[in-house]
């Protein structure tokens, strides 16, 4: 759904010459984002800041400006809960590689009133350089309604491992044997068994390759 309301927009925008490949008339794009009722943000990917949030957005995170400057640019790490920087380097991975159309992660954010609310948003590149490197994408946020950490958000089943599972994901996800893990750790073998076990059955994966996979979604560094 998300997809589709930024190809929407997306749409709108290119349509009332707003957005072109290579270039933005900031005055309509705030004209027009503020007719949504999803957070909006306008990045700068060369920068990698925010230049500009619609009016959902700046309410939800009290802000008292639509277009950033100053100590706003920092509103990456303002707003996202520590445990959730992994999304930041997800999203340089993103845009380095620029093979995927759509960026999708789940972020837990701080809103006006200094609650964490956990939000999943999709992002997309929409302006280019001459050379075609991602200059401008924009991110539409919503929040997450009726989420469990069972079920749903990866970051979130990767938070209910103890600091010794963690420890343990780390090395194989890093591709080290079982034995190798238990040499590295100080640990025996047949507890890092126990602990693979207990890893697969948290975050709902059945190989060594879906633990990577997850790893790279969460920008996990390894």
């Amino acid at each position: 759904m998300l997809h589709q309301k930024l190809d929407e927009l997306i749409k709108a925008l290119k349509d009332s010459k707003t957005l072109s490949s290579n270039s933005i008339d900031f005055d309509a794009f705030d004209k027009l984002c503020n007719k949504s009722d999803q957070l909006i943000t306008l990045h700068d990917i060369g920068n990698y800041r925010p230049i500009y949030i619609n009016d959902a957005c700046k309410t939800f995170y009290g802000f008292e400006n639509n277009f950033l400057k100053g100590m706003d640019y920092i509103y990456y790490l303002k707003t996202i809960h520590p445990s959730y920087y992994p999304t930041l380097f997800r999203s340089l991975t993103f845009f380095n590689e620029d093979k995927e159309k759509f960026l999708d992660l789940t972020y837990k954010l701080k809103d006006a009133s200094g609650n964490w609310r956990l939000m999943v948003g999709t992002t997309q590149t929409v302006t280019r350089s001459k050379t075609g490197k991602p200059l401008h994408a924009i991110s539409i946020i919503t929040p997450h309604e009726n989420f469990s950490p069972e079920t749903d958000a990866p970051i979130l089943l990767l938070e209910s491992l103890t600091k010794r599972e963690m420890e343990v994901f780390m090395k194989l996800i890093e591709g080290l044997s079982a034995n190798e893990t238990a040499q590295a750790l100080f640990i025996s073998e047949e507890t890092v068994k126990k602990h693979k076990k207990n890893i697969f059955r948290k975050l709902k994966c059945n190989k060594i390759s879906e633990l990577v996979a997850m790893a790279f979604e969460l920008g996990v560094k390894y």
